[in-house]
């Protein structure tokens, strides 16, 4: 029943799609998206909670938009805008990081055992990320108060947010996008088929006798798969109001699989911090020793979310899930 049902979908779905030039739908897509960046700055320059990271998605989703369709875009003004937008928000993420940082490593070390160096432990993660929240504060202000932001705003409300599309745009979405989705898929499939997952997909080894976390050497690859899974997601995301649920669903699966790989990310990041604080001189014994069970910690999540990646990829990789790009 399922089958007949997306049978009948994805005609029409793709039939819409059919009425609407790719580049249509791509600057639909980051008309919206910059709207959502402007709206954040008035509340960045107030200091409110949550805005650098709503700037920082916007931002992200544009870029990601003109990298999957590149080959709808003249590579110059596409190119000077990433740039713009990478800046901004690279500008904005001391801040933000450090907050998340914080309010992760002493939740996670409420969750260990009390011991004699646990307040000192404490004190040493409040102080130092504390100072970088001060300072990722004073210069996402100062970059605020530069031409930076400036510049970006007034392209992303300049007509077509000053970029020039090419004849390929033009061309019905039907056509060209499901191909440009593709392509950024194809990419994401070859990054995760060279992750170790077959090590990943052992259910619970934190259970086994002598298990040890994965050490941390290849953090990177595991990254990487993030970053495309997000593209390949706001890929899906931006197809949705041409070809409805069957994009609606790829971005779904594609969801899950970024949300697992985020908190995988956030524990590595979270252990390297650690490991560096626990480095410094003069930590004493008893702290460094709380501080070796944070990182121990840190690295058993990021195990764990390994381990949840093994089990929603195969549902964002199903052929069923991508049957609408095949045309």
């Amino acid at each position: 029943m399922a089958r007949s049902k997306q049978a009948t979908t994805i005609p029409r779905q793709r039939a819409a799609a059919e009425d609407t030039s790719a580049g249509a739908i791509l600057l639909a897509h980051l008309v919206g998206e910059a709207g959502a960046f402007i709206d954040e700055l008035p509340r960045l320059d107030a200091g409110e909670e949550e805005a650098a990271h709503n700037a920082r998605v916007a931002a992200r989703r544009i870029r990601s938009a003109l990298a999957t369709c590149g080959p709808l875009l003249e590579p110059e003004p596409a190119t000077r805008l990433r740039a713009r937008l990478r800046e901004a928000a690279d500008a904005l993420a001391g801040e933000r990081d450090a907050e998340v940082l914080l309010e992760r490593l002493l939740a996670d070390l409420d969750t260990l055992p009390e011991r004699p160096g646990s307040a000192r432990a404490r004190a040493i993660v409040t102080r130092r990320l504390r100072g970088d929240l001060g300072t990722g504060r004073a210069r996402a202000l100062s970059a605020l108060g530069s031409g930076l932001f400036t510049t970006l705003s007034a392209d992303l409300v300049e007509p077509a947010l000053g970029l020039t599309f090419t004849e390929r745009a033009g061309a019905s979405g039907a056509e060209v996008l499901p191909a440009l989705v593709g392509r950024t898929l194809r990419k994401l499939d070859r990054a995760a088929d060279a992750l170790p997952l077959a090590a990943a997909g052992v259910p619970h080894p934190a259970d086994r006798v002598g298990f040890t976390p994965y050490a941390g050497t290849d953090d990177e690859s595991w990254h990487r798969v993030r970053i495309l899974a997000k593209r390949a997601r706001y890929a899906a995301d931006m197809c949705v109001p041409a070809f409805g649920p069957p994009a609606a669903r790829l971005a779904r699966r594609l969801k899950a699989v970024t949300e697992v790989l985020g908190v995988h990310q956030d524990a590595t990041i979270a252990a390297d911090a650690v490991a560096e604080l626990a480095a410094a001189p003069r930590i004493g014994g008893s702290a460094a020793f709380v501080l070796g069970e944070l990182h121990a910690y840190e690295r058993r999540v990021a195990t764990e979310r390994r381990y949840a990646f093994t089990r929603v990829w195969p549902k964002a990789g199903s052929p069923e899930v991508r049957a609408w790009l095949d045309g």
